[in-house]
């Protein structure tokens, strides 16, 4: 017995191709990431003196600017995986009651959750993608913030050797 549709079995590979998309797109976005704020953390191998500083100052302005950006980019996404949580909660509760009345076979609450999972597993799929891209960004942002303090210290350091 096939308990998908020819509709559904066309809409879960259409968001199979999405979810594959929005992988590439979104394993792009940590790689130029990646490149963008490499230079940052590289400017802390420089050796520490006053020739060194303006360098120092301008990792400084440029890691607070990315950390604006990523704050603006997981919120973006934020809103995003709360749109689909919405549409995957729908979608499991359609499918609840199709199989609590429309499915010809007698299930149990776990049988119809196994069934359930199955119909809405590229949702769940999506949402999780979103998750951890989001994951990654807040990472980041945390690598930026440290950056940050190392460079307060390096600065108070300069303020002493002064």
């Amino acid at each position: 017995m096939n308990v998908y549709t020819g509709d559904e079995l066309s809409k879960i590979s259409k968001l199979k191709d999405t979810n594959d998309k929005l992988e590439e797109f979104f394993d792009q976005k940590k790689s130029e990431w990646g490149l963008s704020v490499s230079p940052l953390f590289e400017s802390l191998k420089l050796d520490i003196n006053l020739n060194n500083s303006k360098i120092i100052m301008e990792t400084q302005s440029y890691s607070l600017s990315f950390r604006q950006r990523i704050n603006e980019e997981i919120s973006s996404f934020l809103n995003r995986r709360s749109r689909q949580d919405v549409k995957l909660k729908r979608l499991r509760q359609d499918k609840f009651i199709f199989y609590a009345t429309g499915f010809p076979i007698k299930t149990n609450q776990g049988e119809k959750s196994i069934l359930i999972d199955a119909h809405v597993s590229e949702e769940q799929r999506n949402v999780e993608i979103i998750e951890n891209y989001i994951e990654f960004l807040r990472q980041l942002n945390k690598n930026l913030e440290s950056l940050q303090y190392t460079i307060k210290n390096i600065i108070e350091l300069f303020n002493i050797l002064k």
